[in-house]
C-alpha cells in the first residue's frame, strides 16, 4: 500500500505557529494549495532567534510513518530541528537532527526497520544532499495514532529560522472506521493521478491488458523498432508518447508510478524523472496503435495468438469525484472543514438526492394506443371533473367499445388531463409575461402636461417631495415664507429639490 502525504492541502490540515513572520513566509505557506506559495516555505523575521515552534493538525488520526523536511532556502539555512508528537495531551520528543553540513538540503526522519527493508536505489550523490534520521524506539506509541504533530526549528547559520518544505507521509490511523479509510484512499489516489494515469491498484478502473502476441517458433518475422517499447523493448499495445519524446507503453508507466508511490513520489517520467503536470503529460499515440494493430492483423500467421480486440482508448472519464469537490462538499454541510465522516455523509447525501430527483422528473410514457376495431366506435360525451384538496381538475373521456379495456381509457384520460394542465400553464405564464412587457410599437398614452403647482405655468424647476408636486421658480420663495404649498401640506427647506425634466 502506498503511503499518503497528509500534509497536501486537499486533506485540509492546519497549521499554527506563535513567532512573526517575514511578509508572504507565514507557515500557512507549508500546506498552500498555489505552487508559488508552497515553494515559498516559513521564515521567521529577520530579528526572530530560534527556537520556534510549528504545529501541524490532522482532521483525524494518521499513522507517521515518513516525515521529509528541507531545511534550506537559497543561502539561508537551519541546523537543527527536532519532532514532537502528542500522547495524552503532553508532547515528547519523537525524533531530532543536529549540526545539518552545508551539502544537506533535506532531512528524512523514519523507523530504522522500516529504512532497512528498503532497496538502496538512490545514487550516492542524492544521499548526500538529504540526511536520514530515524525516530525513537518508543515513537510509534506517540505516531501510530497521532492527530497533531510539532515541528522546532532548534538552530540556525546566521539567518532567521525557516523551513522551506515539508512532507507528512503515513497511513489512515487503524483506529478509525473503514469507511474514513476508504474515503482518504479515495482523495489521495485522485491527487495522485489527476489526469487520469491508470494504476493497478486502481478499484474502479483496471489497468489497459499487456497479453503482447508471442511470434511462433517458425516465424522469422521482425516487428520493426518503431513498434517496441524503449524501455522494456517488448511490442507496444497502448503506446504513449512522454514529455520527454520517448515512446513506452502504458503499462511501463504504470509500473514506474507504482514505484515512485513507494516511495512518496508522484507519477512522473521515467526519462527526465519530471512530474506529471497539465502542461507535461504522457499522450496516447492513437496514430501509432492503428499502425500496430494493421500490422498484427496483417501478419497473424505468425503470431501464436492475436486478440480479436487488441483494446481501446484507455483515456476515460473517472466515476469517482475530484478531491477538490469532497472539499467543497465538506465546507457546506460542517464548519471544521477537514472532517472525514462528514465527507462521506455529504457524498452519499448528495448522489442519494440526485437519484431521488431523477426518479420524480422521468416523465410518464403514454401507453401504446389501442388499434380500433371493425365494431369500434368512439364517441365522447360529457366531460366529469372532479375537485379534491390534492389533485386538480382531470377530463375523463369514455369510450363505448368492446375492444378496449377499462385501464386503457383510464390511463388516456390521465395524459390529456396532464397535457391540458402544462398548456393552460404555460399560457398563463406566457400571458403574465407580457404584461410587464413594454409595447414600443403602441402610441403612447396622451398626459397632461405637468405644470407649477401655483401659476400653472409649464416652465417649472421644483419639486416638493413631501407632496410631490412642481414650482417654478418664483412660485418656490412665496411658498417657503409659509412653509406650506398649495395643497395645505407643510414642507421644508430640505424638502425641496431639482426637478429634471426628460
Amino acid at each position: 500500500m502506498s503511503l499518503i502525504n497528509f500534509l497536501n492541502s486537499k486533506l485540509k490540515p492546519s497549521v499554527e505557529c506563535e513567532a512573526l513572520c517575514e511578509d508572504g513566509y507565514s507557515a500557512n505557506n507549508l500546506i498552500a494549495d498555489d505552487a508559488e506559495q508552497l515553494s515559498r516555505g516559513f521564515m521567521a523575521y529577520a530579528v526572530t532567534k530560534p527556537p520556534v515552534e510549528i504545529v501541524f493538525e490532522f482532521p483525524k488520526a494518521v499513522e507517521v510513518k515518513v516525515i521529509k523536511l528541507w531545511n534550506s532556502n537559497g543561502a539561508l539555512r537551519s541546523t537543527a530541528f527536532e519532532l514532537h508528537g502528542k500522547f495524552e495531551g503532553i508532547w515528547e520528543r519523537v525524533a531530532y537532527a543536529r549540526d545539518l553540513a552545508e551539502c544537506v538540503e533535506s532531512v528524512t526522519f523514519c523507523y530504522q526497520s522500516d529504512y532497512n527493508s528498503r532497496s538502496n536505489a538512490e545514487s550516492d550523490a542524492a544521499q548526500a544532499q538529504s540526511k536520514k534520521a530515524f525516530f525513537f524506539k518508543t515513537a510509534h506509541r506517540l505516531l501510530a495514532n497521532a492527530s497533531s504533530l510539532k515541528v522546532i526549528v532548534c538552530a540556525t547559520k546566521r539567518s532567521p529560522p525557516l523551513l522551506r518544505k515539508i512532507e507528512v507521509w503515513g497511513l489512515p490511523s487503524r483506529s478509525l472506521e473503514k469507511a474514513d479509510r476508504e474515503l482518504v484512499k479515495t482523495i489521495w489516489s485522485e491527487i495522485v493521478n489527476p489526469h487520469g494515469f491508470r494504476t493497478p491498484t486502481d478499484r474502479n478502473q483496471r489497468s489497459p491488458s499487456r497479453s503482447v502476441p508471442e511470434l511462433n517458433e517458425y516465424s522469422t518475422l521482425k516487428i520493426p523498432e518503431e513498434f517496441l517499447d524503449e524501455i522494456t523493448w517488448e511490442l507496444m499495445i497502448f503506446p504513449t508518447v512522454l514529455p520527454s519524446g520517448k515512446i513506452v507503453d502504458q503499462s511501463t508507466i504504470d509500473k514506474h508510478s507504482e514505484v515512485e508511490a513507494k516511495w512518496g513520489r508522484l507519477p512522473s517520467d521515467p526519462f527526465t524523472g519530471l512530474e506529471f503536470t497539465s502542461h507535461r503529460k504522457a499522450i496516447l499515440n492513437l496514430a501509432l496503435k492503428a499502425r500496430i494493430e494493421k500490422f498484427l492483423m496483417e501478419n497473424s500467421e505468425h503470431f501464436k495468438t492475436v486478440p480479436r480486440c487488441l483494446g481501446s482508448s484507455f483515456v476515460r472519464r473517472s466515476k469517482n469525484r475530484h478531491a477538490s469537490q469532497f472539499a467543497n462538499l465538506c465546507q457546506r454541510q460542517t464548519s471544521s472543514a477537514g472532517t472525514y465522516s462528514s465527507l462521506s455523509a455529504a457524498f452519499y447525501k448528495s448522489s442519494s438526492q440526485a437519484s431521488a430527483t431523477a426518479t420524480l422528473s422521468s416523465p410518464i410514457l403514454p401507453s401504446k394506443r389501442p388499434r380500433l376495431s371493425d365494431n369500434a366506435t368512439y364517441r365522447p360525451e360529457t366531460l366529469s371533473v372532479t375537485t379534491t384538496t390534492q389533485t386538480t381538475s382531470s377530463t375523463a373521456l369514455s369510450f363505448s367499445t368492446k375492444s378496449i379495456p377499462h385501464s386503457t381509457a383510464a390511463s388516456s384520460a390521465l395524459s390529456t388531463a396532464s397535457s391540458t394542465a402544462i398548456t393552460s400553464g404555460i399560457e398563463h405564464a406566457i400571458q403574465e409575461a407580457l404584461k410587464n412587457v413594454t409595447r414600443y410599437t403602441h402610441p403612447a398614452a396622451e398626459t397632461k402636461p405637468a405644470t407649477c403647482i401655483r401659476c400653472k405655468t409649464e416652465d417649472f424647476s421644483y419639486e416638493i417631495i413631501t407632496c410631490g408636486h412642481l414650482v417654478c421658480r418664483s412660485c418656490l420663495g412665496q411658498l417657503t415664507k409659509d412653509e406650506m404649498c398649495t395643497c395645505k401640506t407643510t414642507f421644508r427647506t430640505i424638502d425641496v429639490e431639482r426637478y429634471h425634466k426628460l
